[in-house]
C-alpha cells in the first residue's frame, strides 16, 4: 500500500508521549535559568555523593590546594616549585585522605573496599604535597570554603557541591539565552549533548575544568546569541554573561586565555563581519570586552609570575616521534571527550562509547548536510582546532614533561563543535519538517540520557566489584548509605528530568520580556 503526500500530512507523525514531553506551559529566561539550574545540580550532585572519595584523576591534589588556598597555607618546600610540587601545613585530615586513591588508582581491577579508615587526630598540622601548588588561585577560593568547616570527609563532599552548584550554574545561565531565541530546539539537544559522563564527572569533583568548561558554554552561547541573534532586549544582559564566562574560563587553568581568543574568533567568524561592527558601536560592549581582557590578563600574569607551567628536564625526544605519539593516541583522546571517569580506570563498553559518538555525530552531521557553506567551514575549523591542540602542545611540552594531553583538555573547543552544529541547524528549522525535528531531537535526548546511566551504573560497579567482579551490585555499597541500584534509578529520574527540563524550554513559547520590541531578524538566516 502506497501514502499520498495528503496521507502523510494527516497522519499523527509525532507520537503522543513524546507530545507530552515536550509540550508545557509558557514560560520565562528566569524559569528556564532555574528549572535547568535544579535540574543540572541534581544530576551532577547525586554523581558528587555517590563518586567515592578521590576517585577521580587528581582530585587530591585540587582539594589540598583549595584547602591550603582558603587557610592561607604557603608553599614550605625549599628551592621553589618549578615542577609544579609544592608543599603546604594543612590538617592530617587531607594528607589521609590524599592516600586513599592509591591501592585502587590505574588498577581497575581493585575495589574501594581497600581504602583506609581515617585515624589519628584529624585536626594536627601535616605538611601535605600537591602537584597544583602554582595553580591559578580563583577556582580554590571559591570551593574551597567548606575546609573551614569542622574537619572530616563531608569537607570534600561539600567542596564537590560547590563546585556543581557553580557550574551547573554557568550552564544554566546559557540555556536562558538560548531560550531568548525564535528557533532553538536543535541548540538546546546540542547544549544537552555537551554534557558526557567526562564533564558531569568533573562537574561532581573537586576540579578547576569543571568552572572552565561551564564558562566555555556560556561564553559560546553568549557570543553567538550577540552575533547571530541580536536582539536589544537581552543585549545588556547577554553581554553581562560574556564577562560571567570568561573570568572562570580564564583563570581556570593556564589555556584559558587561549580558549578564549579562539572561541570569539570562531564565533565572529561565524557571522557576516557587519554584525560584529555594529556589535563594536554599542559603547557597553567596550566595557565587556575591557573586563573580559582584564580577566583574561590576569591570568596570563599569573602564569608567567607562578610558574603555572611545570618544567622538567629535557628527554631528548625527537620531533617526529613527538608528532608521531601524539597522532598515536588520537582515538584515546577522542574516547577520553565522551568516558573518562575516575582515574581514567573505569571501563566504558566500546558500544557505549560509540553510542556517545552516535549522538553527538548525529547533530554535526545533520548540520554539515542541512548547514550553508560558512557553518560548515566555522564547524571544521573548530574541528581542526581540536585535533591541532594535542599536537600543539606536545611539540613545546612533551620532551620536558611527557605525553601530558587528555582529552578533556580540549573540552571549551570540542563542545564548540557541537554547539555550533546546533546553530547551523536552528538556521535551518524551517525547511526540516517540524515532526522531524521533534522526533529527532527527543530520540537523541532519550538515548543519551540512558546511555548516562548505563556509565554511572558502570562507575558504582568498578567501585564496588573491580572490573573483574562482575555486574551485580551488593544491596550496601561500603561509601553509599543507600543500595547502588535505588541511587542508580535516582540519578535516572534526575536525568529524565533534566531532558525534560531542556527541551521544553527550547519549545514552548517564552513571555516576551518587559518593554519587548519585536525580535530582532537574524541576519545569518536572511543572508
Amino acid at each position: 500500500m502506497t501514502h499520498t503526500a495528503t496521507d502523510l500530512t494527516n497522519e499523527r507523525m509525532t507520537p503522543r508521549w513524546v507530545e507530552r514531553i515536550v509540550t508545557g506551559r509558557e514560560t520565562s529566561t528566569r524559569r528556564v535559568f532555574w528549572t535547568t539550574f535544579v535540574a543540572l545540580a541534581l544530576v551532577s550532585g547525586i554523581w558528587a555523593l555517590s563518586n567515592p572519595l578521590m576517585a577521580s584523576v587528581d582530585e587530591p591534589a585540587h582539594v589540598i590546594k583549595a584547602v591550603a588556598t582558603v587557610e592561607g597555607a604557603e608553599n614550605t618546600r625549599t628551592g621553589g616549585s618549578a615542577d609544579g610540587i609544592g608543599k603546604v601545613e594543612i590538617p592530617h585530615l587531607y594528607y589521609q585522605l590524599s592516600r586513599y586513591p592509591n591501592c585502587f588508582a590505574f588498577q581497575p581491577w581493585v575495589s574501594v573496599a581497600c581504602q583506609p579508615s581515617l585515624a589519628g587526630d584529624i585536626d594536627a598540622v601535616a605538611t601535605v604535597p600537591t602537584s597544583a601548588i602554582n595553580y591559578n588561585p580563583l577556582y580554590y577560593a571559591v570551593v574551597g570554603w567548606p575546609a573551614l568547616l569542622p574537619d572530616g570527609e563531608h569537607t570534600v563532599y561539600l567542596m564537590r557541591i560547590v563546585n556543581a552548584l557553580v557550574a551547573s550554574a554557568l550552564v544554566a545561565a546559557a540555556a536562558a539565552i538560548v531560550s531568548t531565541f525564535p528557533a532553538r530546539r536543535w541548540i538546546g539537544l546540542a547544549l544537552l549533548l555537551v554534557l558526557t559522563p567526562t564533564l558531569v564527572n568533573l562537574l561532581g569533583s573537586v576540579n578547576p575544568q569543571s568552572f572552565e568548561v561551564g564558562g566555555a558554554i556560556l561564553l559560546w552561547v553568549s557570543l553567538l546569541a550577540l552575533l547571530r541573534h541580536p536582539d536589544p532586549r537581552y543585549q545588556t544582559s547577554r553581554l553581562v554573561a560574556v564577562v560571567a564566562a570568561t573570568v572562570p574560563l580564564a583563570n581556570a587553568r593556564s589555556l584559558g586565555p587561549l580558549m578564549v581568543v579562539v572561541i570569539l574568533a570562531l564565533c565572529i567568524l561565524s557571522a557576516p563581519w557587519e554584525r560584529t561592527v555594529d556589535l563594536l558601536r554599542d559603547r557597553r560592549s567596550w566595557v565587556a570586552l575591557g573586563l573580559s581582557v582584564a580577566a583574561c590578563a590576569a591570568s596570563v600574569l599569573w602564569t608567567l609570575t607562578q610558574d603555572a607551567l611545570p618544567e622538567g628536564a629535557s628527554h631528548g625526544t625527537a620531533l617526529i616521534d613527538t608528532v608521531k605519539g601524539t597522532l598515536g593516541l588520537t582515538s584515546a583522546y577522542v574516547q577520553q571527550i565522551f568516558v573518562a571517569l575516575g582515574w581514567l580506570d573505569v571501563p566504558a563498553p566500546q558500544w557505549v562509547v560509540f553510542s556517545f559518538i552516535a549522538c553527538l555525530g548525529a547533530v554535526v552531521i545533520i548540520a554539515w548536510a542541512a548547514g550553508r557553506t560558512r557553518d560548515r567551514l566555522v564547524t571544521a575549523a573548530a574541528a581542526a582546532v581540536v585535533f591541532a591542540l594535542p599536537l600543539a602542545s606536545h611539540i613545546t611540552q612533551a620532551d620536558k614533561i611527557g605525553f601530558f594531553w587528555q582529552g578533556r583538555y580540549a573540552f571549551p573547543i570540542a563542545f564548540g563543535v557541537v554547539l555550533l552544529s546546533g546553530f547551523a541547524l536552528a538556521h535551518r528549522e524551517r525547511v526540516i519538517p517540524s515532526w522531524l525535528t521533534t522526533n529527532i531531537v527527543t530520540t537523541v535526548a532519550l538515548a543519551f540520557a540512558s546511555l548516562q546511566v548505563v556509565m554511572f551504573y558502570g562507575m558504582l560497579r568498578r567501585y564496588a566489584n573491580g572490573e573483574t567482579g562482575g555486574w551485580i551490585l551488593r544491596s550496601q555499597l561500603p561509601w553509599l548509605p543507600l543500595p547502588g541500584i535505588v541511587v542508580t534509578a535516582l540519578y535516572a529520574a534526575a536525568w529524565v528530568g533534566l531532558v525534560v527540563v531542556v527541551l521544553r524550554s527550547t519549545t514552548t513559547p517564552v513571555e516576551p520580556a518587559a518593554g519587548a520590541d519585536s525580535l530582532a531578524e537574524d541576519p545569518v538566516a536572511s543572508s
